[in-house]
């Protein structure tokens, strides 16, 4: 067979050619591709004939499984993934990037999971409409390729595709660290070992988020952002810094933006500031990796709640009217409001 190769910007790839591999993956064929670390071989993972050959290309038994490649984290959810407060916290610290995290489905069976950082990957992986497995570009115990010159070497005409995307940043193999025993532990050193080694030292002394609390208003420029900047240093102030995790959004709010300056100006006067903050808008992971949501409103509980219904029962409603638009001194009673309620609730929060 001949191999087709597939030159694409690793800044900014072709979105048509990138839709075209993804189906090139859904009929079956074995594609080479970069990510941030080697390049992998992808195989479509309810293809059986695909995953075959994938093993034959490697030279290693069917029996050992291959690691799941996604390119969002809703895509554990289709998997079933119990995702753990250790696992979570995993994520948030290297995720998208170049570690690879074993975790336990709800059949009790472990499964490799990779979120890599590179575009070309994360496109190709977001465009395919079934899960994707992938595994290095080499014959198993081989050097691992860094560029697709030296995959077609290891492969002269065995792969169906070969995406160029240029030299990987690293050269060098994730690291993979085994999430189901506690502490976790590291089975394979590459890239981020150190890192990794610092992380779980933060486990084991229980100096790492146990919770993750999600506020949301509409526009994450006023009330969300005001209760977020309280929170932190309240739970600073009560030593909780390192146990919970606090974030905020809005259901309506554009990226990267700033809070209200009245907002502000508000928590300034109360001695609280909001360090490198930039507006986000909700999105369904954010609310699946909260363990409790509070919303400004009954209409962010039921945007939230359409979003993610399994979420429902993690929303309290603090019922805060928005300041939008008024005068400083409607802001501050908004933040007075909001200090009280959470107040109220901090056995809730905290718990």
């Amino acid at each position: 067979m001949k191999t087709t190769l597939v030159k694409l910007d690793p800044r900014r790839p072709d979105p048509d050619r990138v839709r075209e591999i993804a189906g090139q993956l859904l009929r079956g064929k074995i594609v080479a591709f970069p990510t941030e670390t080697v390049y992998g071989l992808a195989a479509c993972a309810n293809l059986a004939q695909a995953i075959t050959r994938l093993s034959e290309l490697k030279q290693r038994p069917d029996t050992k499984p291959f690691t799941y490649h996604i390119g969002n984290l809703g895509v554990l959810e289709r998997l079933d993934i119990i995702q753990s407060r250790v696992l979570r916290f995993l994520i948030d610290r290297f995720w998208p990037g170049p570690v690879t995290l074993i975790a336990l489905n709800r059949k009790d069976e472990k499964v490799g999971l990779r979120f890599p950082k590179n575009e070309i990957a994360v496109k190709m992986l977001n465009q395919c409409s079934e899960l994707v497995v992938a595994t290095s570009a080499n014959i198993s115990g081989g050097k691992s390729p860094r560029t697709a010159e030296e995959v077609l070497k290891i492969f002269p005409n065995e792969i169906d595709l070969v995406i160029d995307g240029g030299p990987c940043e690293w050269g060098e193999s994730s690291t993979v660290i085994d999430t189901v025993p506690f502490p976790p532990q590291i089975v394979r050193r590459g890239i981020y070992a150190d890192r990794v080694d610092d992380a779980i030292e933060k486990i084991k002394l229980g100096r790492y988020p146990r919770k993750k609390v999600l506020i949301v208003c509409t526009g994450n420029t006023c009330r969300s952002p005001m209760a977020e900047g309280w929170l932190r240093l309240e739970l600073k102030r009560r030593g909780l810094e390192e146990q919970i995790e606090v974030s905020s959004c809005g259901i309506c709010a554009r990226e990267g933006g700033d809070a209200a300056m009245e907002s502000i100006l508000t928590l300034k006067n109360d001695e609280v500031t909001l360090e490198d903050f930039k507006t986000r808008l909700c999105r369904r992971e954010d609310v699946l990796n909260a363990d409790l949501i509070l919303a400004m409103s009954e209409e962010h509980k039921k945007f939230i709640s359409d979003l993610c219904p399994p979420a429902r029962d993690r929303i309290l409603v603090l019922d805060v009217a928005d300041p939008i638009g008024m005068s400083l001194e409607f802001y501050e009673r908004s933040y007075r409001a909001i200090k009280e309620k959470i107040t109220n609730l901090w056995s809730q929060v905290v718990s």
